[in-house]
């Protein structure tokens, strides 16, 4: 995957930090940031774990996330500074429309999220069955490939690029086209539709074209296999590699694997549920609704100070824990008490977390 690639930030540097400052063009981050100007076009693509107004990061990052306040503030930040004339950024995440809902406000930017913020988004060419989806050149990868979105919005550009259609397809046309296609998720807009009529050459593809591959160039292919849910992708793979064990020995290992995930998320759920009773002793709330329920209005202020303390007591948010962003975010909602939320929190999760 990386043959050919300049890979500018990797493994302990994939940090919410340094995100937002490659984002917003603050020079102060350990490699190169955007440097656009206003008369650029600027592509954003972001891929990961989600929950409700919050991104998961790789690794290195305190908390495991990027709250959706500093996205959307570091997107105002690079306006402010004449770093773009127009912005398109295309989000792959679970819950991935409330990073944007009512908090998109820079002047020229659009965003296109896999999913609404109530659900999650798909997996994709993910191992199932002896053959499974996440076979390349013979061999299985042992993961989903791609995302159901992002396979869709990748695969109509490569259609486009090769069929010379780059600067004739438009941003409004590749979107439309990505909403029809992905089943499984519903594909949001936010911000501006100014340049919907504009070519998606203006952001996406580039002057190589990709001899190898044999896309049709005037509509998506048909995707193979079922998609998986996105919460559920860990312990889809961990259940493959004991279903596609050879012998004995390599079985017992994959099993041990599996019971690992599963005892992982257990603890999670155990803990957050412990966080809910807390917050809602004496009959102040529903357990179930703050755990569960979808929330209504977000309150960005309110939701990130609350993350904050609980990444502090409870430890970095994992692929799966960042499902209770939820908790958090239905907690202010119902105008739960700093003291009140914090008090919970620690009867919870404990003290706070040395990092």
């Amino acid at each position: 995957m990386y043959d050919g690639c300049k890979i500018s930030y990797r493994g302990k540097d994939v940090t919410s930090e340094n995100f937002l400052k490659v984002l917003s063009g603050d020079t102060s981050a350990p490699g190169p940031v955007l440097k656009s100007t206003a008369e650029d076009h600027v592509f954003v693509y972001y891929a990961d774990h989600g929950g409700v107004g919050i991104l998961g990061v790789p690794s290195g990052a305190q908390g495991g996330y990027i709250h959706a306040s500093d996205i959307n503030q570091a997107i105002e930040t690079l306006q402010s500074k004449g770093g773009y004339k127009e912005l398109l950024f295309y989000l792959e995440a679970c819950e991935s429309g409330s990073i944007f809902d009512g908090l998109l406000k820079a002047p020229n930017a659009k965003a296109v999220t896999a999913a609404n913020p109530r659900e999650s988004s798909w997996g994709w060419y993910c191992p199932y069955g002896s053959d499974g989806g996440d076979t390349v050149d013979g061999k299985h990868i042992g993961s989903c490939l791609g995302d159901e979105f992002s396979v869709r919005w990748m695969e109509d550009t490569d259609a486009a690029q090769l069929a010379g259609r780059l600067n004739s397809e438009t941003v409004g046309k590749q979107v439309q086209k990505v909403k029809t296609a992905v089943k499984k998720s519903h594909v949001q807009e936010y911000g501006v539709n100014s340049f919907d009529s504009e070519p998606i050459g203006d952001f996406e593809g580039g002057k190589k074209i990709l001899l190898s591959s044999k896309l049709p160039s005037n509509s998506l292919p048909s995707l193979q296999g079922s998609g998986i849910d996105s919460r559920q992708v860990e312990v889809h793979q961990a259940y493959s590699q004991v279903m596609r064990a050879e012998t004995a020995e390599k079985r017992k290992d994959a099993e041990q694997e599996l019971q690992a995930v599963l005892a992982k998320r257990h603890a999670a759920d155990a803990k957050f549920a412990k966080v809910a009773s807390a917050a809602c002793e004496g009959g102040r709330c529903s357990e179930e609704e703050v755990l569960e329920g979808p929330v209504k209005t977000f309150n960005a202020e309110c939701h990130k100070a609350s993350m904050k303390v609980a990444a502090q007591h409870c430890g970095t948010f994992t692929d799966y824990s960042l499902r209770y962003s939820r908790l958090f975010a239905n907690l202010c909602e119902i105008g739960t008490d700093p003291s009140a939320m914090h008090k919970a929190i620690e009867k919870g999760c404990g003290k706070a977390v040395v990092v």
